[in-house]
């Protein structure tokens, strides 16, 4: 889709991209190495477990290489890169679901996170927000944005997702309440029974979609940075505040 899109510029002489990355195509990696309050310049080597951020790294690498291509009119195509965390807003569906979850269950809100384990949240109008900002200069500054990639960031706190997770739903709901950790081979043991039963059942049922083993590894893992790279470049600042968000 992304080289189709890139191909589509260069015929029709479109010449500035945005792509919406994701920290996916960073890592975690295979060995599941964390990354404490990196940046965008942080050496982080290994490959990617998740197909997602596979696919991700994949359509990065065309995005870079084709900025600077000249196009059919004489002029060079220039784009820049944005890779989000975990994005959540009012309709973000990982956040009804964990709703539902703890309602299920008294409104006690379980987790997977280790107590260490640290992750970055953005809020969507701040990444939307950042998407403009990026496009406008990316036109009239491309000599500082073409070629980059910017991770995208708020005040929202750097800090374990699931205090994150907890204190959204209980700002809206006050009966949510925050539970145990669930361990690691509990969830490990459930993955593969999920599987087994799959692999036994089908065609017959099919059972709905489970959690697996790289996105719980990736659960796991501290993956997070720190960066105003942003704001140097474009001057971007979020739109909205963490007790708005």
């Amino acid at each position: 889709g992304t080289e189709n899109v890139l191909r589509a510029c260069c015929v029709l002489n479109i010449p500035y991209v945005v792509y919406t990355s994701s920290i996916a195509a960073v890592g975690p990696n295979t060995l599941h190495e964390p990354m404490l309050r990196g940046n965008e310049d942080t050496k982080y080597s290994g490959e990617v477990e998740l197909p997602y951020g596979k696919t991700k790294a994949m359509a990065e690498k065309l995005v870079f290489e084709a900025n600077g291509k000249k196009l059919s009119n004489g002029v060079k195509l220039t784009t820049c890169i944005i890779r989000p965390n975990t994005v959540y807003g009012e309709k973000a569906t990982f956040l009804q679901e964990l709703y539902l979850f703890a309602k299920a269950r008294n409104g006690v809100l379980n987790y997977l996170e280790p107590e260490n384990t640290e992750r970055n949240n953005t809020y969507v109008g701040n990444v939307a927000w950042m998407h403009v900002l990026a496009a406008r200069n990316l036109q009239l500054k491309p000599d500082i944005l073409a070629g980059q990639v910017y991770y995208s960031y708020d005040d929202t706190p750097t800090r374990k997702g699931f205090l994150i997770n907890h204190q959204l739903l209980s700002s809206m709901d006050p009966s949510v309440r925050l539970g145990s950790r669930i361990p690691y081979w509990k969830m490990w043991l459930m993955i593969q029974l999920h599987r087994i039963i799959k692999v036994i059942l089908y065609p017959f049922w099919k059972p709905p979609p489970f959690l697996n083993l790289p996105l719980l590894n990736t659960i796991v893992t501290t993956f997070s940075y720190e960066t105003d790279k942003a704001s140097r470049h474009f001057g971007y600042k979020p739109l909205f505040t963490w007790k708005e968000s």
